[in-house]
């Protein structure tokens, strides 16, 4: 994206009176390019596999004892990575050290509340002690919550709830780990963002604002470090079958990722380091909501008016163990991996 303007006036002037004439740039730069390209390509000799990308390296993720973290942390430990675990329950993340350690991995479990700031500086400190950086952050414990806001006016303690683990929580850890990546010129976050940022799905304004705000710190980050060989990647995840879903029983009728197919993207996001990853019915939506919002938003309501609340926002009601219509699970069928 930078045009350059190759100048030869110098090497014309040495060269003046000797015959000899500096040829068109056109006329040899096809035969540099292709040397560079063959042997000088700095890329050219990297193994892209997983493998190759995190043996020996160590990556972080937190909230690894289920769902997408779990499979992931299983699949880095595979690949040879110093895995770094985290979560809030010692019993669970042990299970989960020993069960990958059994199969060769090196795993370093540390529990922390990523809700909680001073448990979240903690959990950087001993880390930074114990292994000396971080090259790969995965941003992956969450909270949701599905609600609409009609029954939320007397729960703003929703919205700061997911605000403290969804965005303080992954920023305290970023900030945490950061100087040591910008001095190493050498990191990689991952942030585990979710589809409905790009559809501004009806029920989770909660959590949608919580992962719009650290996709919008990372892209103000990334511009900052670009040129320190710091990166980000935002993951806009489709609906996943975890146990962070599993309270809201229609989706057992509608189709969803398993949390193995979700970690590929993750791993895919740590090879590759594009800056996001994201279903074509995601990126399809955003696009629609930029070039013709009402529209968006009218399918979105229809979406909305379709689909049940959850029980517990509606005072324990089981309004959502009814049975699932036709007209339910075709519309999911069509808005594949969009949360309702």
């Amino acid at each position: 994206n930078y045009p350059t303007r190759f100048d030869a006036r110098e090497t014309e002037r040495a060269l003046k009176g000797t015959g000899i004439e500096v040829p068109r740039l056109e006329s040899y730069a096809p035969v540099i390019w292709d040397f560079w390209e063959r042997h000088l390509d700095p890329d050219l000799f990297k193994d892209h596999s997983l493998k190759g990308t995190v043996e020996g390296k160590v990556c972080v993720i937190t909230g690894a004892t289920s769902g997408i973290g779990l499979a992931t942390a299983e699949k880095l430990s595979e690949a040879g990575a110093i895995l770094v675990i985290g979560a809030r329950t010692k019993e669970k993340l042990d299970e989960v050290a020993a069960a990958l350690e059994a199969k060769g991995g090196s795993v370093h479990a540390y529990q922390c509340d990523f809700s909680d700031m001073e448990d979240c500086d903690r959990f950087v400190k001993t880390v930074l002690d114990n292994h000396g950086h971080v090259d790969v952050l995965v941003n992956n414990a969450g909270r949701s919550i599905r609600r609409s806001l009609s029954l939320s006016f007397d729960r703003f303690h929703d919205f700061e709830r997911t605000m403290q683990l969804n965005y303080f929580g992954s920023v305290r850890l970023i900030m945490g780990f950061a100087p040591s990546m910008l001095e190493r010129h050498r990191g990689h976050v991952v942030n585990i963002s979710s589809i409905g940022v790009l559809t501004n799905a009806p029920r989770f304004s909660a959590y949608v604002a919580s992962k719009s705000a650290l996709d919008a710190f990372s892209r103000c980050a990334a511009s900052e470090w670009s040129d320190r060989n710091v990166t980000f990647t935002t993951i806009n995840m489709p609906l996943v079958k975890t146990p962070m879903i599993a309270p809201t029983k229609i989706y057992d009728s509608v189709p969803t990722l398993s949390p193995e197919e979700a970690a590929d993207l993750v791993t895919s996001a740590i090879v590759e380091r594009p800056k996001r990853i994201a279903t074509r019915l995601g990126i399809f939506t955003q696009v629609v909501h930029a070039l013709a919002p009402k529209m968006g938003e009218i399918i979105m309501n229809t979406g909305y008016r379709m689909f049940p609340d959850s029980s517990p926002g509606v005072g324990g009601k089981s309004i959502e163990r009814q049975k699932v219509s036709t007209e339910q699970v075709a519309f999911a069928a069509v808005m594949r991996g969009i949360h309702w």
